[in-house]
């Protein structure tokens, strides 16, 4: 399968000379599909083109960003959650709806390995393991939590000194993110009780194979996010045997087989005019002990709702429909020549939904 790279802009600048390319020298001999946040892109670079767009919804309601994309690049929008497809509907939209899949034959149990993996990573076998698969990226709005993780952890380790914290992230926060060890200063983990994935496997890429035994030595994947648009790391542990705690928030409750769900409250956005969700420490605190009593006999179980996103699944029952319904729309519906006009919400340069668009591009 032929992979085109990226740019710098989102792909803005060159989405249309790769499609003209992989057409043949005519974009709309072919579908786009994206996958991405659609507000970083611009409809204009996009007009006229086969366009479909795998979209994240990570805040309730939809963001008037999101819905200002689809209503002016005329996409088709694929929603990768129920609750997104949900909230697409509610403003009118008309989404396909397709998840995320994982390979349960590399995301597998692997009861007979965990001490071994544990012994190799210097995790002691009688630890109780927290882990947090998640990119430590923006500080002012920490989207996977962190700040709150942390503080319950603290609470919680003081009654099992045995606990341990294995983050899968990077630690120093170089990408607009936390310093991880200062955080736990901060809140009163001792340093002695995290462990971090190498950090040069991190910079060049960590195969998934190997992503899978580090879920293997985890007793619980926490993962109270402010929001998801889907929530990979949710399906990949419990795909691994590892239940769960999440935040009752966006994607994430339907994501859960086998584990727990937080409360918090909501945090305001500015950015995308939307809200997120503060998890509370305490219920972080709450879920972690019920964890610990509690996770290994949800093993099992886990790795049994994972296979509902098993990727041969998903292609059979999602993608090949959707693809088969954009190839209808395809053949029976001819691309107009600049699609942002198909359904004419608003007009081009004028609206407040084309400003927001360009100031949060800038």
């Amino acid at each position: 399968m032929r992979v085109y790279p990226s740019d710098d802009s989102w792909g803005n600048r060159t989405l249309r000379a790769f499609a003209r390319r992989h057409g043949e020298g005519d974009e709309r001999q072919c579908q786009v599909i994206t996958l991405m946040d659609v507000w970083t892109l611009d409809h204009r670079s996009l007009a006229g083109m086969r366009l479909a767009s795998w979209c994240p919804v990570d805040h309730d309601p939809i963001p008037p960003l999101t819905v200002a994309y689809f209503e002016l690049s005329g996409a088709r929008p694929i929603a990768m959650s129920r609750f997104g497809e949900d909230r697409m509907r509610r403003v009118g939209l008309d989404p396909l709806y397709v998840p995320h899949a994982v390979d349960t034959s590399v995301f597998r149990p692997r009861e007979d390995e965990r001490l071994d993996v544990r012994d190799a990573l210097g995790v002691p076998a009688d630890a109780f393991v927290v882990g947090m698969v998640a990119a430590n990226k923006g500080s002012a709005v920490p989207r996977k939590s962190f700040p709150w993780v942390f503080q319950a952890f603290a609470r919680f380790h003081e009654r099992h000194p045995e606990a341990i914290l294995y983050l899968h992230c990077e630690k120093l926060g170089h990408y607009d993110g936390i310093n991880m060890e200062a955080l736990a200063i901060a809140c009163g983990v001792p340093l002695e009780a995290l462990r971090f994935t190498d950090q040069v496997e991190m910079q060049v890429g960590v195969a998934g194979e190997s992503l899978a035994y580090l879920y293997s030595l985890m007793d619980v994947l926490c993962s109270p996010s402010m929001g998801e648009g889907f929530g990979i790391p949710i399906i990949e542990a419990q795909a691994c045997g590892v239940p769960v705690i999440v935040s009752d928030w966006t994607s994430m409750p339907e994501l859960v087989g086998a584990g727990w769900k937080v409360g918090g409250q909501r945090h305001y956005n500015a950015g995308q005019g939307s809200w997120f969700l503060t998890p509370s420490v305490q219920e972080i605190e709450e879920a972690l002990e019920r964890a610990h009593a509690e996770a290994a006999g949800l093993r099992t179980k886990a790795a049994r709702f994972a296979q509902v996103y098993s990727v041969e699944r998903v292609l059979e029952k999602f993608w090949k429909p959707v693809l088969a319904s954009l190839e209808r729309g395809r053949q029976e519906v001819e691309p107009l020549p600049d699609r942002s006009y198909r359904r004419k919400p608003y007009i081009v340069g004028e609206t407040e939904p084309e400003r927001m668009i360009a100031g949060e591009r800038r």
